[in-house]
């Protein structure tokens, strides 16, 4: 009894000295970790009104972005950058009807180059010289990023302020170019109101975020949060005394509560342990009961694993087989006295077990972890079947693992699907990527692989292209035949693979077109080499039963390492790279350097011009008379196309007839002009002005669209008759049928037909038979070279006659002295056209060269 006493008084004796050592604990506890948790909620609670003063600050800024980008789409702001207006009136009455947030404060007008051009105050603030200097620096940034920028000014860095200014700056945009920059100047309200006892005090500031000073700030422990999607920050220095108080009053409650809840704890575990030794014998019956019930599930569950579809084993630590269901039995094969005792792996692994797998099982297994695998196992007799395997280890009551359960479904057919899917995917990428004829990848895969290459930044290798076009293959197919164009693409194709490393990519990008991209060793002189050494294997002779076939093939490179374009655009330089390879003679490389990215810079320029003057009609027709070489009267006018520029300058067709024709807008042009003197044509009718004839330059491609008739037949003049000069190039012996559809097409309509620059060398006498011209005008190389040269008369003297074997008119184009106007009269010329009559001129300089009244003199000499 004395003894019960005793250990019932240490019991409670320690009871109390554990409750005195908590509550002790609890307090120094508090004490500790009191004044961090008041900081950090010090901390939250300045960043909540940072939060707050942020959004607040993006609600100002972000109208104003919104009005900075919708002003810099203005047409009259454009018109005035692009210099098509002197001055910005239009501009400025659109920023008076425009409401303008009351933080803006003035707005500048920045040109292609960075330059101001104008500025504009919207309120009485007036900016500072560093605020116009920040204004030009974010201009120029803007042209070469091309979009939105926000930025501070710098002056307001170092120093506390209530106000700060804000710059934004919007490209101004024509046609994907960027032609000036709009920036508008605004000012940020950071005034803050009376703070009261205990409350939080702010300094804010506003910084860029890609600025390094706002590291430094986050380092000295000021809270820095995003202004919006802006790319600036708001930086917050607070300083506050609201707390101190706060925190002595919570250590002592907080004494006073833990004591109070120690002591319902503390006398349950009193209670507790007064029933544990008391009752020692009613937990161990408890115990006896549970094994029972786990000794019953146990049962049920091996009835259930006989019966289940699963094959389940059970091992023990050594992975030896002690127990396995009937199914195991009917999937391996195997009888009960060659399972038990032995190891799986002996019994259903085989040479083509995958050794990664069964070492992920053997780690699962030593690590007691659970684990799932797709497993290749081996039947009795060697017959391959997939299972899917679970294996989780067995632990008894104390926790100690004692075997292994592994539960295996087959998954024979699943596998089966899987490979055949798999096998019919690849081959479809591998056909959607490759080229069927070559092999060799296509445009798609190509356009892949570059794209990923420049999204990759690496300094450590540059990449290079080299595209190619193969000279004279359409030779090949019409005299070899197609199969013989193959035979050539194939052969081709193999020298690029020969000639290539493995870090680099040839591509069929279609016909006869290949590109090879360098995607490591994209260097100027391996480029280069690799050209060369290509072009050297092309031009070699290949043999094709029996026969030689012979191609050129034409280069151009570009590499990064020029550093003329962006690394996107190395597709586009090297097709300009080709495109005067090809222009230059063919069958050489050409590597785009600093010329030729001027001359691509040039024509870009001047094709944008021409897409502008097409849109403003400034295309116009220009008329030099044609003159009877007896009477010297006007028999008819020749429409030449002109371009009146804005300035005042007229652009004959050699400064821009080519560009569009690489543009494909020469059809367009041409039917700008001939619609523009179908009018004058119709006025000069209507005024009873005489005019024998008119005749246009056409094309071959032009002749076959609808529109061209549509135009004749509107036109609204009857007396005045319409011809079409065609050059001599377009009437070669394997000239489309469509052609003869069309020039008798013509014919009916009342329309002759002129070959012009006769005499060139390209129209067979067949050819012109077949086309029964109605004029033949002599290259005027020819008439320009007869006073000199003995040729020359001979070759005039040839195609006269042969004008008149067919009962063909002849006009002498390039008759620019008297000498020539006389020696082609007493040729045989009914026709003459030079300057030496009249220079193209306009429509109201013709006006006046055709009226009676004038009668401007005419003569030979």
């Amino acid at each position: 009894m004395r003894k019960a006493v005793s250990i019932n008084k240490v019991f409670w004796i320690l009871l109390a000295c554990s409750f005195a050592f908590a509550l002790a604990t609890a307090a120094v506890a508090v004490w500790v970790t009191a004044k961090p948790f008041l900081t950090e909620t010090h901390k939250r609670a300045v960043i909540s009104q940072a939060k707050q003063e942020a959004s607040r600050i993006y609600s100002v800024l972000d109208p104003s972005a919104s009005l900075t980008v919708y002003l810099a789409s203005e047409p009259s702001l454009l018109s005035f950058v692009i210099g098509d207006v002197t001055r910005d009136d239009a501009f400025v009455d659109r920023l008076q009807d425009t409401v303008v947030p009351e933080n803006v404060s003035e707005f500048f007008v920045f040109d292609f180059e960075g330059s101001a051009l104008s500025f504009h105050m919207v309120s009485t603030r007036s900016h500072s010289l560093e605020t116009t200097s920040a204004a030009g620096e974010l201009a120029r940034e803007v042209l070469e990023t091309q979009t939105l920028a926000i930025r501070t000014v710098d002056t307001y860095r170092a120093v506390n302020t209530s106000f700060q200014e804000i710059l934004i700056a919007a490209p101004i945009m024509n046609q994907g170019f960027v032609e000036g920059v709009l920036t508008s100047v605004l000012e940020v309200d950071l005034r803050q109101d009376e703070v009261g006892p205990g409350q939080i005090a702010m300094q804010a500031r506003i910084v860029d975020a890609d600025d390094p000073w706002s590291a430094d700030l986050e380092r000295q422990d000021a809270i820095v949060v995003p202004v919006g999607k802006t790319g600036m920050q708001l930086v917050l220095n607070s300083q506050g005394t609201l707390f101190a108080t706060i925190g002595q009053e919570l250590v002592l409650k907080a004494i006073v509560a833990i004591s109070a809840a120690l002591l319902l704890p503390f006398s349950i575990f009193g209670w507790l342990g007064r029933q544990t030794i008391l009752r020692p014998h009613a937990e161990v019956e408890r115990s006896r009961n549970k094994l029972r019930e786990q000794q019953k599930e146990l049962s049920e569950l091996a009835s259930i694993a006989r019966k289940a579809e699963e094959a389940i084993l059970i091992t023990d630590l050594e992975t030896r087989i002690i127990w396995h269901n009937p199914a195991f039995e009917r999937r391996s094969g195997y009888k009960a006295k060659d399972i038990i005792g032995k190891k799986p792996t002996s019994l259903l692994q085989g040479p083509e077990t995958d050794p990664a797998t069964r070492a992920e099982i053997r780690k699962a297994l030593d690590a007691r972890q659970p684990i799932t695998v797709e497993l290749l196992n081996y039947r009795f007799g060697s017959e391959e079947y997939w299972i899917r395997l679970s294996i989780s280890t067995l632990f008894d009551d104390e926790g100690q693992a004692y075997g292994f359960m592994a539960i295996s479904s087959d998954i024979t057919d699943q596998k089966k699907y899987e490979k055949n899917l798999i096998s019919t995917t690849s081959a479809m990428e591998w056909q959607a990527l490759h080229d069927e004829l070559t092999g060799l990848p296509n445009r798609r895969c190509f356009n892949v692989t570059f794209e990923k290459l420049c999204a990759e930044k690496s300094d450590e290798a540059s990449i290079a292209i080299i595209r190619i076009d193969l000279d004279h293959f359409k030779n090949v197919n019409d005299t070899m035949g197609h199969e013989a164009g193959d035979e050539v693409l194939c052969r081709v194709a193999q020298i690029l693979r020969e000639e290539i490393t493995e870090h680099d990519i040839p591509v069929r990008i279609g016909g006869d077109e290949f590109i090879v991209l360098l995607g490591k060793d994209g260097s100027l002189v391996n480029a280069q080499r690799l050209a060369n050494n290509m072009l050297s294997r092309i031009s070699e002779p290949m043999d094709y039963e029996g026969k030689s076939l012979s191609v050129g093939a034409s280069f151009g490179v570009a590499t990064e390492e020029c550093a003329l374009v962006e690394k996107e655009d190395l597709v586009r330089a090297a097709d300009a790279a080709l495109y005067i390879a090809k222009e230059r003679g063919r069958s050489q490389v050409i590597t785009y350097g600093p010329a030729e990215h001027d001359k691509v810079v040039e024509v870009r320029d001047v094709a944008e011009q021409i897409r502008l003057g097409l849109q403003r009609g400034e295309f116009v027709p220009f008329y030099q008379p044609q003159i009877d070489a007896q009477t010297l009267e006007v028999v008819g006018v020749e429409v030449l196309a002109r371009w009146a520029q804005p300035n005042g300058n007229v652009v004959s067709p050699a400064g821009f007839l080519e560009v569009a024709e690489q543009l494909s807008m020469l059809t367009t042009l041409d039917a700008m002009v001939m619609n523009k003197a179908l009018e004058d044509v119709a006025e000069l009718e209507r005024a009873q002005i005489a005019l024998p004839k008119v005749s246009f330059n056409v094309t071959a491609s032009r002749l076959s669209d609808p529109e061209l008739l549509v135009a004749i037949d509107a036109r609204e003049f009857k007396d005045t008759k319409v011809s079409f000069e065609i050059l001599e190039s377009v009437f070669l012996d394997d000239q489309p049928e469509y052609l003869d559809f069309t020039l008798d097409l013509l014919r009916e309509k009342g329309l002759s037909i002129e070959i012009d620059d006769f005499g060139s060398g390209h129209a067979s006498m067949i050819s012109l038979m077949r086309v029964r011209p109605d004029v033949l005008k002599i290259d005027q190389r020819l008439v320009y070279g007869a006073p000199q040269t003995e040729v020359c008369q001979n070759m005039v003297r040839s195609i006269i006659g042969i004008a008149e074997s067919l009962q063909i008119s002849v006009t002498a184009e390039g008759v620019e002295t008297y000498m020539h106007a006389e020696m082609m009269q007493s040729m045989g010329c009914q026709t003459l056209q030079g300057f030496h009559f009249a220079e193209p001129m306009s429509f109201e300089h013709l006006k006046n060269f055709l009226s009676p009244t004038e009668e401007p003199q005419r003569k030979l000499g």
